[in-house]
């Protein structure tokens, strides 16, 4: 197997974990989403949303935090998607 292939395979290992994760996450994202709307709570909490980067992003290298904060925006926008429906 080469470099290359090895690495691959590390990624594809690597996209299996947080595949399982995601899917728990949707999971958990529904709940509160019937839990939002039992109490006529908002989706979107700006607050909550701007912690959630900040303090994943407060020790990162600046290369490295854009990509972490899209990837959570990213996450956040299919999490009120699903809380939504």
């Amino acid at each position: 197997m080469t470099e290359l292939e090895l690495m691959r395979k590390k990624i594809d290992e690597i996209d299996e974990k947080l595949l399982v994760l995601f899917k728990e996450r949707l999971e958990v994202s529904k709940q509160i989403g019937i839990l939002k709307k039992k109490y006529k709570m908002n989706i979107f909490d700006p607050e909550r949303e701007k912690q959630i980067i900040s303090e994943a992003t407060e020790h990162m290298p600046d290369n490295e935090r854009k990509y972490t904060e899209s990837f959570l925006h990213n996450l956040m926008d299919i999490s009120k998607e699903v809380q939504s429906e």
